[in-house]
């Protein structure tokens, strides 16, 4: 039986603890042999927005990470520069893991929103999505057979996973004010944060 492999993208801006429990949930309801996070770039929906450079998003991501055996981070669309489509990502790791199961694991909030993507139709050819989330969003999956056709049911599976009410946003805002990041970020992220003036405040 193929190894599963599950992928977790995003601009990790900063990567929160609300990252590595959906992660670990994921890694534990699917049976995956581990899970790769993948730093984005310069992700096509926020080109409008700042962001910390990604250097920092990847070696941030890797000390959230460091002490999870089954998680490793990913530098290939640092590699790749430019904007980062999904499509060409999984391609890439299609390449790297061509007898293994690629789940690319999302939000259920997503879910919605997968036929807008970029060559959608041939990333549901080659990978599995996970939606990560609790009971509610079945029904969306009706609209999303209407885009895509029913092979999406086989293709995206709903996967009931504890939520946590955690955001990036809410971080930086909360670094800007000096409030505190107890319980939201590893404390090996939020040292880097400090120590590289990230989000507008040195410590």
């Amino acid at each position: 039986m193929a190894a599963k492999i599950g992928i977790l993208g995003g601009t990790f801006d900063p990567i929160h603890v609300g990252h590595l429990y959906m992660a670990e949930a994921v890694f534990t309801g699917m049976g995956l042999a581990k899970v790769v996070f993948i730093p984005a770039y310069v992700p096509p929906h926020k080109l409008e927005q700042d962001f910390a450079p990604a250097e920092d998003r990847y070696m941030m991501t890797k000390l959230a990470v460091a002490s999870n055996p089954h998680f490793s981070v990913s530098d290939m669309e640092l590699r790749r520069t430019g904007i980062s489509y999904t499509i060409d990502t999984i391609k890439e790791l299609h390449l790297l893991y061509p007898t293994e199961e690629l789940f690319f694991i999302i939000g259920a909030d997503s879910v919605a929103q997968l036929h807008t993507w970029h060559n959608i139709e041939e990333m549901l050819e080659i990978t599995t999505f996970v939606a990560a989330g609790r009971p509610g969003y079945e029904g969306v999956m009706d609209e999303v057979v209407s885009h895509l056709g029913e092979r999406a049911r086989e293709k995206i599976i709903l996967l009931d996973t504890p939520q946590y009410d955690i955001s990036s946003t809410d971080i930086r805002n909360r670094i800007k004010s000096g409030a505190s990041l107890a319980g939201l970020v590893p404390e090996a992220v939020e040292r880097y944060i400090y120590d590289h003036g990230l989000y507008g405040r040195r410590c």
